[in-house]
Formats: C-alpha cells, sequence, structure tokens
C-alpha cells in the first residue's frame, strides 16, 4: 500500500498500518486455506509509484 509522502502523505497512514497488523494475521488464522483465486505471476503490479 502506498500513503504518498511529504505534503501529500494520508493522514490516516498510521492508523491504517495499524490496523492491517491486526486485521491480517487474524484473517489467515480464521481462514487457513485462503489463497489467491489467480496464480501470483497474473496478478497485475505496478512498481513504478504511478497510478
Amino acid at each position: 500500500m502506498g500513503f504518498g509522502h511529504g505534503v501529500h502523505a494520508c493522514l490516516g497512514q498510521n492508523v491504517a498500518r495499524a490496523e492491517l497488523k491486526t486485521v491480517l494475521p487474524k484473517l489467515f488464522q480464521r481462514l487457513p486455506n485462503l489463497r489467491l483465486a489467480t496464480p501470483l505471476e497474473e496478478v497485475p503490479m505496478d512498481f513504478t509509484g504511478t497510478d
């Protein structure tokens, strides 16, 4: 996840990160067989930092 930087930084980024640290482990504990619906290689990813 990107939250921007400098004057464009998301004001809620610390709350969002804290929520993710709490929620994701619980999600995987509750649904241990959770998997991607498609192979990871087919998931579009953009590492350029632009939308």
